[in-house]
C-alpha cells in the first residue's frame, strides 16, 4: 500500500500551479520562449506523476530540433519526497515568470537566455550537435568513433571521452610546455572555440586560451605524469566548454537578426483580462467574510512580482523594448558558415547596431537656432574681446628681443628707482597699444 502524500507548503494545488505556470508561459514576448518554456514545464511535471496516473508514454516528447529528451520519471516514494520543495520552487518560477511578462530586464533577459541557449538544458543539446566529428575526408586516418584511439588517447592510456578532441602535444619554442589544440575532425568546435575567445566574450567570463598549454615537466625537473598530465586537459576541457556559447541555427539566428534590425514583426502576446470567480459570486456575505479572514490571516508575504520595485522596476515591453534586448541576446550568440574559398568553418557573431537613421540630419531646421556658436557648440568669441584681451597680453621685451620678466616686489620700489621707471614705461606702451587696437575695432569705445 502506497504511503499517503504529505500535506502541501502551499495552499496552491500542482494542477493550479501546472495551469499558472502554462498560463504565464503563454504570455512570454518572444514565440521561441513560449514554446521552450511550454514543453519545459510540461515535462517536468509529467516526470513527477505516478506512473498509474500517467498516460501511454514513458518519456515526455520533445520538439526534434532541440533535442531534448523528456525528464525519466521518478519513482512513487521519490515523488512523495519531494512534492513540498518542488511546489515551492514552483512557485518561485511562477513569480520570475510573472517579473518577466511585467518587464523587468534581468528576468526576460534570463528568459531569453535559456530559450536561446545561453544556459540551461539547451545550451547542452546544442554542445552535443557541435561536439560530433566532421564527415571522413581522408579513408587513412580511422574515425575514432569506430572504437579506434586518438593520439591523445594513446598516449594517455585512457578512453576518456574529453581526450578524443585533441590533437598529440607539440612541444613549444622554449621547450617548456606542451600546445595541445583541438583536433582538426572537430573544425566546427575549433572555430567556435577561437572566434569567442578572439573576441573576448562570455556569459560570466570568457575564455582564457584556444588552446592547452601544460608543462613538459613537474617542479621537480621529471616528466609529467600521465594522470597529472590528463586532469589537465580534463580540467582543461571542462572550463572551457562550460564558458562555451554553442552556435545557434542559421534560420533561428537570421531570425533573431531581423527582428532586432526591425525587418520582421515581434510576436507579442495580449494578455487576457482575469475572469471572475463564480464559487465567490454564488458565496452569500458571511462565506465572502470568513474567505476574506482567512486571507488576512495567511500573512503570505508579497512577491517582487506583485509589489515591483527599484531600478529593476516593470518596463512597457514594446517591439523598440525587445529589439534591444534581441541586440544583447544576439551579441552572444552566433552561427556556422562554411567558407568555399578557405575551406574552413567561420563564426558569425552579432553587432550591435551603431547607425543613425539619415532621417535626422535631411529634416528642415531655422539656423537661427544654431546662430553664434562653431560646429562643436562652443560660442564664438567676438573680435573685440579677442583682441583686447591678446593686447592685454603684451610681454615687454629687451634691446635683443627678449622677454624680460619684473620681480613682484618692482612695484614696492621708490619711483626713481630703474626697475620702477622699466615697469612704468612698459605699462605706458601697453595702454598705447591697447589703445590703438580699440580704435581698429568698429564701434569699440573711445578712450576716456
Amino acid at each position: 500500500m502506497p504511503t499517503p502524500a504529505p500535506a502541501l507548503a502551499s495552499p496552491r494545488k500542482p494542477i493550479h500551479l501546472l495551469r499558472a505556470l502554462l498560463r504565464e508561459s503563454s504570455y512570454l514576448p518572444d514565440a521561441t520562449a513560449r514554446l521552450y518554456f511550454r514543453r519545459y514545464v510540461v515535462s517536468r511535471f509529467k516526470a513527477y506523476h505516478p506512473r498509474e496516473n500517467a498516460t501511454a508514454s514513458v518519456r515526455v516528447q520533445a520538439v526534434e530540433r532541440y533535442r531534448h529528451q523528456g525528464f525519466k520519471r521518478r519513482q512513487l516514494a521519490i515523488i512523495h519526497e519531494r512534492t513540498r520543495p518542488l511546489l515551492r520552487k514552483g512557485q518561485k518560477a511562477l513569480n520570475f515568470l510573472r517579473r518577466a511578462n511585467q518587464g523587468e530586464i534581468p528576468c526576460l533577459q534570463k528568459v531569453l537566455f535559456f530559450a536561446y541557449g545561453r544556459m540551461g538544458k539547451r545550451k547542452y543539446a546544442l554542445l552535443d550537435n557541435l561536439l560530433r566529428p566532421d564527415p571522413i575526408m581522408d579513408n587513412s586516418a580511422p574515425p575514432p568513433d569506430m572504437g579506434y584511439p586518438t593520439p591523445l588517447q594513446a598516449l594517455y592510456y585512457s578512453n576518456e571521452r574529453c581526450l578524443q578532441f585533441f590533437d598529440a602535444p607539440k612541444p613549444s619554442s622554449s621547450k617548456t610546455h606542451y600546445t595541445i589544440e583541438i583536433s582538426n575532425r572537430y573544425s566546427r568546435l575549433r572555430a567556435v572555440v577561437r572566434s569567442q575567445h578572439q573576441k573576448g566574450l562570455g556569459l560570466h567570463k570568457e575564455i582564457k586560451s584556444p588552446y592547452l598549454k601544460t608543462p613538459i615537466n613537474n617542479i621537480w625537473e621529471r616528466p609529467m605524469p600521465i594522470n597529472r598530465a590528463r586532469n589537465n586537459v580534463r580540467r582543461w576541457y571542462a572550463k572551457t566548454l562550460t564558458k562555451l556559447l554553442p552556435p545557434l541555427p542559421s534560420d533561428e539566428w537570421d531570425n533573431i537578426h531581423a527582428m532586432m534590425v526591425g525587418e520582421k514583426r515581434i510576436s507579442l502576446v495580449k494578455r487576457r483580462e482575469r475572469g471572475l470567480d463564480a464559487s465567490l459570486e454564488a458565496a452569500t456575505e458571511d462565506e465572502r467574510f470568513a474567505s476574506a479572514v482567512e486571507a488576512a490571516i495567511a500573512l503570505d508575504k508579497p512577491s517582487r512580482a506583485d509589489k515591483p520595485a527599484g531600478m529593476q522596476r516593470p518596463h512597457a515591453v514594446t517591439p523598440k523594448f525587445m529589439r534591444k534586448l534581441y541586440t544583447s541576446i544576439l551579441v552572444l550568440c552566433c552561427k556556422l558558415e562554411y567558407d568555399e574559398q578557405h575551406k574552413a568553418w567561420k563564426a558569425v557573431w552579432g553587432e550591435r547596431l551603431k547607425h543613425i537613421k539619415t532621417s535626422l540630419y535631411t529634416v528642415p531646421t531655422d539656423e537661427s537656432l544654431f546662430a553664434g556658436v562653431d560646429s562643436k557648440g562652443r560660442l564664438l568669441q567676438t573680435a573685440k574681446e579677442h583682441d583686447v584681451d591678446r593686447s592685454s597680453r603684451v610681454q615687454p621685451r629687451n634691446a635683443e628681443g627678449e622677454y624680460v620678466r619684473f620681480p613682484f616686489f618692482t612695484d614696492y620700489l621708490p619711483a626713481d628707482h630703474p626697475l620702477q621707471k622699466e615697469l612704468h614705461d612698459w605699462k605706458r606702451k601697453r595702454a598705447a597699444v591697447a589703445q590703438a587696437e580699440k580704435r581698429k575695432v568698429p564701434g569699440g569705445a573711445a578712450p576716456p
